[in-house]
Order: C-alpha cells, then sequence, then structure tokens
C-alpha cells in the first residue's frame, strides 16, 4: 500500500509540470526518471499564448500586495546587518563541512549547513565536496555565512541562496540535490521575487524544500518529445524552458509550482479530494488519467485557462495562480472555486483591489474572539490536557520541542472551538483554521496552554520523583554524579501516564510519537544538570548545557538526593523553566 503511494506521488510531481504548449505527458513513462539531453526546438514564446495561462504579464506585473523583499546582494547584506540578534545567542566556533564560522547567528549557520549538505538521502549532486573551505580557498578573513556563500555559490547568487534558505527554508543548492545546476544572478533575483507574491503565514511550505535549476542543457527523459518544453515541475525544477521566459513569467511558473505544494504539501494532495474533482466535475480513468464530463462542460466553462483543463492538479494550481494574478476571472469561471480558494490558501485575503492588502484574515478575526473569551468549558479543557500530556511530558523526557506541545493544545483546542462556533460564523471552514495532515492550527489559545502548562509542571515533577523511588535501593552516598544519574536513566522503563491513544484528531500526525516511554539520555541530562545545583534558563543555548555537563558532570559529590541539589523544588524550576519557553 506504502508502495503504491508512492509510486502515485511520484507520478504527481512529475506530471504537475507547466508546458508552454498543450503537449500533453506522456504518462506511461513518467517514471523512468533519466536526465537526457534537449531535443532541438523551436518554441513559442508564452507572453504570445496568453490564453494558455490564467493571466498575462501586464496583470503579474500590477499584481497588488507585493512585499519588498531585499533581492540584491546590497540590500541582503543590509538586512542581516540591520537584523537584531536573537534570544540565546552566544559567541562561538562553528565549522560547516570544512569551512569555519566565527560568531555567527545561528540560524543563518543552520542555513549555511543545509547549501552545503545532502537535501535528502537519496541526492546524488554531481560533485560532492568534503572541504569546502580548502575547494574554494576561503581564507581567516572570511568566517561570515554570507562572505562563505558568496566564495562557494558566486558574489551576486550566494547570498540570496543563504537568504532563501534561512528566510523561507528553501534550497536552492547544486550540492544537496540531484541534477541541479548553480542560478544565475538574473534567476535567482526573480525566484526572490516571486515570494514577495507570496503570503508570509504560508511559508515554509517545506522542510528543507527543493527548488533547483535543473542541469542546464537537460531535461527529464519521462518528459518524452515534450520536454524541451516543460518550464517547471511541482518537485520545484525549473528547466532552460524557464530561463529563457521574461523576468515576469519565471515569477508566474515558479508561482504556479507553488500553487501545486499549496495542495500537496499543506493541504494533504488537496486537488485529489472529492470536493476539487467535483467543481470541475473531473472524473478519473480506469487507467489512471481524469477527463472533464462533457455534459458538465457544456453547461458552462469552469477553467481559467487551457492549461488548467490539462487534469485536476493543474486546474487547481491554475486556479490559484489566477486567484492572485487574474481574480475577477476566476470569480467568473467558477464562484465556488472562488470562495474555495479564498479560505483554503489565503485565509480570506482577496487581490480584487489593493485595499484588500491591510485584511488581517479570517484566522486573526477569530483569534481576536478567542483571545477575548475562548468559550472552553473545564470538559473541553480537560480532554485537551489528556490529548496533549505525553507531548508535555516528551519536551522534557523524549526530546521534543516544546512547539510540539504548543502545537498539539492549539490543533486539539481549535476543533473543539470550530464545532462550538460554526453556526456563528459563516466564514467558518476547517481550511482556514489547520491543516489537517500535519496537525497543526492556524488559531493559537495562549491562556488555555499557559494553564495546562501550569497544571502539567508540577504533576510531572512528581511523576518523575515517584518513578526514581522506584529505584531507590540502587542509589548509594558514595556515588559519583555520573554513577547516581545512570539510576535515574532507568526512567525509560516507564510508560507516559493516562496517554490519550486514541484520539481521532491526533491519530498519525507529525507532532504524535508512538513511544509511550522515556528517553534514557534525557532522564540522565536532566540528573546531571541537577544534581550540582546548576538550572538552565529559558536563555540557555544547547551548547552551553553541553559545555557545562561536560565540565561538571562528572564531578564527585557525597550525600543524600537533596544534597546534589535534586529537590521537588529545583526540579520543579527546571521543568517550568523549560516548558515555558514557547518556540517562535
Amino acid at each position: 500500500m506504502f508502495l503504491s503511494r508512492l509510486i502515485l506521488a511520484a507520478v504527481f510531481v512529475l506530471s504537475a509540470c507547466t508546458h508552454l504548449t498543450k503537449t500533453p505527458v506522456n504518462e506511461s513513462s513518467l517514471l523512468t526518471d533519466k536526465v537526457v539531453p534537449l531535443p532541438p526546438h523551436n518554441r513559442t514564446p508564452a507572453a504570445e499564448e496568453l490564453d494558455w495561462w490564467a493571466a498575462n504579464e501586464r496583470q503579474v506585473k500590477s499584481a497588488v500586495c507585493r512585499l519588498k523583499l531585499p533581492v540584491t546582494t546590497e540590500e541582503i547584506q543590509r538586512y542581516y546587518k540591520n537584523l537584531p540578534v536573537e534570544d540565546g545567542y552566544e559567541a562561538g566556533t562553528h565549522e560547516v563541512a570544512g569551512v569555519v564560522l566565527n560568531n555567527e547567528r545561528p540560524h543563518l549557520v543552520l542555513a549555511f549547513s543545509r547549501l552545503l549538505t545532502l537535501g535528502r538521502e537519496s541526492a546524488s549532486p554531481e560533485k560532492v565536496i568534503k572541504d569546502f573551505q580548502k575547494e574554494f580557498k576561503i581564507g581567516p578573513g572570511c568566517d561570515k555565512a554570507l562572505c562563505a556563500a558568496q566564495k562557494i555559490f558566486g558574489a551576486d547568487v550566494g547570498p540570496q541562496m543563504l537568504y532563501l534558505m534561512d528566510r523561507f527554508d528553501v534550497n536552492t543548492s547544486p550540492y544537496s540535490f540531484t541534477s541541479a545546476s548553480l542560478f544565475t544572478a538574473g534567476e535567482i533575483a526573480d525566484v526572490i521575487r516571486t515570494f514577495e507574491l507570496v503570503k508570509p503565514d504560508q511559508l515554509p511550505f517545506g522542510f528543507n524544500k527543493q527548488l533547483i535549476k535543473f542541469k542546464r542543457g537537460y531535461t527529464r527523459a519521462s518528459y518524452g518529445n515534450d520536454g524541451g518544453k516543460v518550464l517547471a515541475n511541482a518537485s520545484i525544477e525549473l528547466f532552460d524552458s524557464w530561463s529563457e521566459q521574461s523576468s515576469i513569467m519565471r515569477q508566474y511558473t515558479l508561482y504556479h509550482e507553488i500553487a501545486h505544494n499549496h495542495s500537496d504539501n499543506q493541504f494533504s494532495d488537496y486537488d485529489r479530494s472529492v470536493t476539487w474533482l467535483e467543481l470541475s466535475n473531473w472524473k478519473e480513468s480506469k487507467a489512471g488519467g481524469f477527463e472533464v464530463e462533457k455534459k458538465k462542460a457544456l453547461q458552462g466553462h469552469p477553467f481559467v485557462s487551457r492549461y488548467g483543463e490539462s487534469n485536476p492538479f493543474e486546474d487547481f494550481a491554475e486556479s490559484v495562480t489566477a486567484y492572485r494574478f487574474n481574480p475577477n476571472l476566476l470569480k467568473k469561471k467558477s464562484a465556488e472555486k472562488y470562495n474555495l480558494i479564498k479560505y483554503l490558501v489565503h485565509d480570506g485575503q482577496e487581490y480584487t483591489s489593493s485595499k484588500n492588502c491591510g485584511d488581517t484574515g479570517v484566522s486573526k478575526k477569530f483569534q481576536k474572539e478567542i483571545d477575548r473569551d475562548d468559550g472552553l468549558t473545564n470538559t473541553d479543557k480537560e480532554r485537551v490536557l489528556k490529548a496533549c500530556r505525553q507531548p508535555f511530558y516528551q519536551t522534557l523526557l523524549g526530546h521534543m520541542p516544546v512547539s510540539f506541545f504548543d502545537s498539539c493544545v492549539n490543533y486539539e483546542a481549535t476543533q473543539i472551538w470550530a464545532k462550538q462556533n460554526g453556526s456563528r460564523y459563516p466564514d467558518l471552514v476547517p481550511q482556514a483554521l489547520f491543516d489537517p495532515k500535519l496537525r497543526v492550527s492556524t488559531l493559537k489559545f495562549t491562556k488555555l496552554r499557559s494553564e495546562l502548562a501550569t497544571a502539567l509542571q508540577p504533576e510531572l515533577t512528581d511523576w518523575i520523583l515517584d518513578s526514581v523511588q522506584t529505584f531507590a535501593y540502587q542509589l548509594r552516598s558514595d556515588m559519583n554524579n555520573a554513577e547516581y544519574c545512570d539510576v535515574w536513566a532507568q526512567l525509560n522503563r516507564k510508560v507516559y501516564p493516562d496517554i490519550d491513544r486514541d484520539n481521532k484528531w491526533r491519530y498519525n500526525g507529525i507532532f504524535v510519537s508512538h513511544d509511550y516511554s522515556p528517553k534514557a539520555g534525557a532522564a540522565r541530562g536532566i540528573c546531571l544538570d541537577l544534581a550540582a545545583g546548576f538550572v538552565p534558563t529559558s536563555k540557555s543555548t544547547l551548547s552551553t548545557v553541553k559545555s557545562w555537563i561536560k565540565e561538571t558532570g562528572h564531578i564527585s559529590t557525597q550525600g543524600p538526593l537533596k544534597e546534589r541539589g535534586i529537590s521537588r523544588e529545583t526540579l520543579l524550576k527546571y521543568i517550568t523553566d523549560r516548558t515555558n519557553v514557547t518556540v517562535r
């Protein structure tokens, strides 16, 4: 079953590609995913076939609500120079694939490292480099991520690549993916300009998301004779045909591919859903393809472009793109599609006028209501607490980020709140509030989160201490800290209490772990932190804690439990500090 789903996903990624003409993709060869040279071709410029797309260059160029992002190297350098240093930052030296960075922002170290490493396990870059410092002759004076990126990727491309990786979690590196070439300065500038057209709260749309310039002079064998006319696909790979377009049409095409990703990554393949298929009366054939029933087509033309007639995937992407650049056309062709995309993708914001650019969105309107009074009863709160007890415990004893607990509370509470308020708000649609695939919500129940954390902090404290008492017979006063804390590590034999295993909303969610026992390492770490009286603060970084443990974790300390700095008060303070931090 998993393999068949994987094959279908592969077919979708390769078939959801943007063409210059309406020549259909040879679907029987989509899985023969080889790289082949481009055939000679005489191409018709996209701008001369405006009816093929949902919008023309003029409409894209004049699109309202465009953000202002740094595009040039100078603008990006100024952006980072003026960006405040985040809480918890500490100076230090980091080595990334041989490149030494000094006193660099942690998020830039992370972004830089992703550009130099494989984006996925199966990736096969043209060239694998183990020591970038040596390969590109990076001197000791170039010890910042921006400088090193310029040395490796080019003065006018490196900063743009680093910015995209850091700001949007988009990886454009030829060292991370298969069959990738380096972008030119003009090409990557248009990538950034495309992100000026995307709502900030729609990003990132994937972890370490691939966005590459495909190997120059080549295409994919699975596109057959049509390969020279393929501009891009939903994976996201941009081909030579994309490079040959005008700046505006490059932006249109990339936005179209991002639209595919709204369906695939954020809404669990919504363009395959019954709801979407029925809007254009798509029918799936026995061979696996899709066609529009003629009777429905005669009653009205529900498509915004001839390319959108290809299949439901392109229908969705072109409709989303029309909503952004040519909204009146989409509204005219299909009011149902317009309203669905309005809430599904854009949280109620419209682009029919620049006056709409300041709209806060549907979820923000609901957020104000929730901040004022969420209306949840004690029974409702108990349900959320029961569902989110496990991720809270795992924050301390399972190496899970605090944000997972926050996401659980927000998602569980959203389900209850939406059910209670459906009759009050006609524009309260699930797609505007939460993602059923990731099990995350756009709404935040801050007061409830604080209330539940306050209730769970002493509960977890007592549970740990009571559990440790099970192994009290092994605790001896002559043990050093390391030996003493090895006994605490046996907490991994316990099981988190009162786990709601059957919650229908949480089942198989990305924030759900089916490991119901603590981690030995986490329990040992808590013990070592507290044994000599060290209690980290919310601004303590991981390196601070590791350094302290390395230096003092094995100091021999005699005495009973409380003399080692482990009391209910110190443990509760430790837990409160760790779990009160909300990751933004």
